[in-house]
């Protein structure tokens, strides 16, 4: 009896065992289009000279981003009816709020260039490949979803579509936990010498950036004396 049940899951057991090759190529496959397309948006954005930004979501939350160049940002922000402006320069950040004076601080260097460069994008995630769809005239556009992070940490996912020749991201749909709806994000102007950031007029640039010192250790305690 112990045999023919042993015979009857034979059969089970290498069914089960040829399908261990080709989930594990169909997740190699994956994990490959998912990097190589990750390669081609990063690089696509690393390479423009300048694009912009444009962020809308609920609450009359509305952005205006301008980079510009590897160390050049101006965003301007009227979220929460409030309105801001911050512009980074290098090493330097330039601030003010409605009506007040532009402030400056200095900020560290960016040390580590981080894969997925997508605004709100996860760091260093990749990019997942989803069907073509179409944009409002008609034309194919690619199609990617990414995890992504807000303010705060705050997880969230967002699909995303890209130019299918110079895969430069196009629009991005972002859904953050613990918002009752989804943030827009749309690119446009690349290569624009528009989008040029300059630091403020009349405003002292901040001293150079210097890391924080490390804290004291505390010496470690005297050892006993052996017993005699």
């Amino acid at each position: 009896m112990r045999a023919l049940r042993a015979l009857g899951a034979l059969p089970v057991a290498c069914v089960l065992a040829s399908g261990v090759p080709a989930l594990a190529a169909d997740d190699a496959a994956a994990s490959a289009a998912a990097a190589l397309l990750t390669a081609k948006i990063d690089s696509a954005i690393a390479n423009a000279t300048s694009y912009r930004i444009a962020v809308a979501g609920p609450s009359g939350l509305s952005l205006d981003i301008r980079s510009f160049g590897p160390d050049r940002v101006r965003i301007a922000s009227t979220a929460g009816g409030s309105p801001s402006e911050s512009i980074v320069v290098g090493s330097a950040m330039y601030y003010r709020s409605a009506g007040a004076p532009w402030k400056a601080y200095p900020v560290p260097p960016v040390a580590h260039m981080r894969k997925n460069r997508l605004y709100m994008g996860a760091p260093d995630t990749l990019l997942t490949p989803l069907p073509d769809r179409t944009d409002p005239s008609g034309a194919p556009v690619g199609a990617f979803r990414s995890a992504a992070v807000a303010n705060s940490q705050i997880p969230g996912t967002m699909e995303c579509t890209y130019d299918k020749v110079t895969y430069r991201p196009r629009a991005c749909s972002v859904v953050v936990a613990g918002l009752a709806s989804s943030l827009t994000v749309t690119y446009a102007g690349w290569d624009d010498p528009a989008n040029a950031v300059e630091p403020p007029p009349g405003v002292d640039a901040p001293p150079p950036y210097a890391p924080p010192a490390p804290a004291p250790t505390a010496p470690p305690p005297p050892r006993p004396e052996p017993h005699r």
